[in-house]
């Protein structure tokens, strides 16, 4: 099962080329290649949401050239100190498309963050590293420390840059990232000028290459870092690890070349980042 796999795979590379087959390679990481989920029961479980129920409060905050920006936090009920995740979106998109992830780990008993980050603005202009500054600045205004950044696509940037810049990050999920590459007006590639001092383990989750993740770009962000988990999902497409996506998303990077369904695919990628996620928290 996916969270078992995880677990002990720390310490070693992995290619699960088959659900049986796993071989050691390396110390400093773990590859594995999740084929197939629906047909292990217990590998549904971190797919189903947590014993926890939730509360939704929307707040603004003052961070970093962005007077007022919008976020909600999603808290477990009867949880006292839960652990936090700050959770970016993707480019040109939202938090909307994030909505199911904070609500899922927030009822396995984790406290999510979730921004409308102010920097992702085609007419605005984009500032991925103040995303990550924000990201880092929101957390403080929480009062929180031990933080777990994540985020989809660009906002797996902005995770990564936040947790370069907080020495008291826990680590940072990555959900088929993406870092500069041919953006007008963007200098190429600063992923680069932090990944390799981000602060606690870096988990991957990524799926196949395309146009939509900048052809993987992310891959090399995480294999910068001291200690690295990747998973890649075979069949995921970009817009897969949205929660829950949309047609616009759908219509420009829909995989259309795989066999697996979108629930097996889903069930995936919801079963490994909710694992990655307790497993950073200690929980």
């Amino acid at each position: 099962m996916i969270n078992y796999l995880i677990m002990t795979m720390l310490g070693c590379t992995a290619n699960l080329t088959s659900p049986e087959v796993v071989t050691a390679q390396d110390s400093s990481s773990a590859e594995l290649i999740i084929e197939d989920t629906g047909n292990n029961e217990t590998s549904e479980d971190y797919n189903q949401p947590g014993e926890y129920e939730i509360t939704i409060e929307s707040n603004t905050a003052s961070v970093t050239n962005c007077s007022n920006m919008n976020y909600s936090v999603y808290s477990p009920i009867g949880h006292s100190n839960p652990p936090v995740v700050i959770l970016g979106h993707g480019f040109a998109r939202g938090p909307d498309t994030m909505t199911g992830w904070a609500e899922h780990l927030s009822s396995w008993g984790i406290e999510v963050l979730l921004p409308s980050l102010c920097h992702y603005n085609i007419f605005a202009g984009v500032d991925h590293e103040m995303n990550g500054q924000n990201m880092k600045e929101l957390g403080e205004l929480h009062g929180s420390s031990n933080i777990i950044y994540a985020g989809h696509s660009a906002g797996g940037l902005a995770a990564i840059i936040a947790s370069s810049m907080d020495e008291n990050a826990s680590g940072v999920l990555g959900l088929d990232t993406t870092d500069t590459e041919n953006v007008p007006g963007v200098p190429d590639f600063i992923g680069q000028q932090y990944a390799n001092t981000i602060h606690g383990i870096g988990f991957y989750i990524h799926g196949e290459s395309s146009s939509c993740n900048s052809e993987n770009n992310g891959l090399d962000l995480f294999e910068m870092m001291d200690e690295f988990y990747i998973i890649k999902v075979d069949g995921a497409d970009h817009c897969d690890f949205e929660f829950p996506t949309d047609v616009i998303c759908e219509m420009n990077c829909e995989n259309t070349n795989t066999d697996r369904s979108d629930e097996h695919i889903r069930t995936s990628i919801i079963t490994s980042g909710t694992s990655a996620i307790l497993l950073l928290s200690g929980i």
